[in-house]
């Protein structure tokens, strides 16, 4: 038939009806499917087999328990390994108190959550808080469970965990982040960490090469926001620097949690929500609230609030936990 609107002439094919599709053959399969080849009168087609979806609850990667019951169901059993989790929220939510306990959860046996190695903190504020990751490795009842089960030697967990500090900088981030891959390839490998007679970096401030210590299997980055606070985005160069830098942190962190088979865990701050309603009466075509961000609205301790770092790094982490303060305790979503 001829086209209307161009006068050209197209050639179809069109099957009479009551017409048979060809089946097309497809590679044998030696074992029966369990379909009924007798109902279609045909036991010479090539059938091929079903493949059953797998329910939502299984997961071809691992989970690190969090050490806290609500937030492992939450997370259908924890944060999953080849993945990069983020925790966001301001200051009390429970960010840091979330990592802490990831980074000894993870010296735990698969049996009990864990993934029976060891982790790295790259800690980016001010001091590092080891009290405190030594009151809950001497207080947590799951971690007491454990160290009662031990018979012959009591476990250490503060060896088994890594510390790397960091300048509080973009640059001084990426420099710490780099020499991470050191301290994997060294952990994962068959050879001693540290064979006698070789020089090695440094891991961390005050940390010791430990020939014994479990592969790594969490990687903590607290926070990531904190190295960006100074620098001005508003700006059209600043906006650009600031993606640049980030682009490079998420594809590091990506390559990381997917080569080495590890939990990256990253925490985030948030800034308030400016009120942007009279804009949106204006011109209610364009809303970018509802259109790029998370449903609804984020209130922590009676403010709106938004994730730091901006859409761009929202689009980097493969999971976002959102933490937050209602009148004097935390809870999150």
């Amino acid at each position: 038939f001829r086209s209307k609107n161009t006068g050209a002439q197209i050639h179809s094919r069109v099957r009479p009806p009551g017409a048979v599709l060809p089946f097309r053959r497809m590679a044998p399969f030696t074992e029966p499917d369990g379909d009924d080849d007798d109902a279609y009168g045909d036991k010479t087609r090539t059938v091929v087999p079903r493949e059953h979806l797998l329910p939502l609850s299984v997961s071809i990667n691992r989970k690190l328990t969090t050490l806290c019951p609500h937030m492992d169901d939450w997370l259908r059993g924890g944060v999953p390994t080849r993945s990069v989790t983020e925790f966001v929220g301001e200051a009390g939510a429970g960010k840091t108190q979330l990592v802490l306990q990831l980074l000894l959860s993870a010296q735990l046996p698969e049996s009990e959550g864990g993934l029976d190695g060891s982790a790295v903190y790259v800690h980016t504020e001010g001091r590092a808080p080891v009290g405190r990751l030594k009151q809950i490795a001497d207080c947590h009842p799951a971690l007491l469970s454990f160290q009662k089960s031990q018979k012959k030697e009591k476990h250490d967990f503060l060896k088994n965990v890594i510390l790397v500090q960091t300048l509080d900088d973009p640059g001084g981030l990426w420099t710490a982040l780099a020499s991470v891959a050191q301290i994997l390839e060294q952990s994962n490998s068959p050879e001693p960490a540290n064979p006698k007679g070789s020089d090695t970096a440094n891991p961390g401030a005050g940390e010791t090469p430990n020939p014994k210590r479990k592969p790594v299997r969490v990687l903590v980055v607290d926070s990531v926001s904190s190295p960006f606070r100074e620098g001005d985005a508003s700006k059209k160069k600043g906006a650009v620097e600031r993606s640049h830098a980030l682009s490079r942190i998420a594809a590091l962190l990506r390559e990381y949690a997917h080569r080495h088979e590890i939990c990256v865990v990253v925490t985030n701050h948030v800034v308030d929500q400016v009120d942007d309603s009279r804009r949106n009466d204006a011109n209610p075509k364009v809303n970018h609230r509802n259109v790029f961000g998370p449903p609804g609205v984020l209130t922590t301790s009676g403010r709106n609030v938004t994730p730091a770092l901006g859409l761009f790094w929202a689009n980097c982490v493969n999971s976002r936990i959102f933490l937050k303060r209602t009148g004097g305790s935390a809870s999150g979503f």
